[in-house]
């Protein structure tokens, strides 16, 4: 059940920013775990601070401005397991 607790919403997001962190610093399997599931959590945990309403689907939802952190989140970590795969395809390689 979603809190209504913006402390917990701050925590969640502050979570999403070190994977990300972690992510670009030193790419790994575990790294971009993280950030996917930091990153799915937010979207349901993110209501306390979610911003403006950019497209609005029905009377009670739509899509808002803290949504695109998911979306970032999820593609960061495509991109870090593309790094991962990448740099182990150059270790065997060599």
């Amino acid at each position: 059940m979603p809190t209504t607790d913006p402390f917990h919403s701050l925590v969640l997001m502050n979570a999403v920013f070190a994977s990300a962190a972690w992510c670009l610093a030193k790419p790994s399997w575990s790294a971009a775990i993280s950030l996917s599931v930091v990153s799915v959590l937010w979207l349901f945990f993110n209501a306390p601070i979610e911003g403006a309403v950019l497209y609005v689907v029905d009377a009670d939802r739509g899509l808002t401005e803290s949504d695109f952190l998911t979306l970032a989140g999820v593609i960061l970590a495509g991109v870090t397991v593309a790094r991962v795969r990448r740099g182990r395809q150059s270790d065997v390689d060599s």
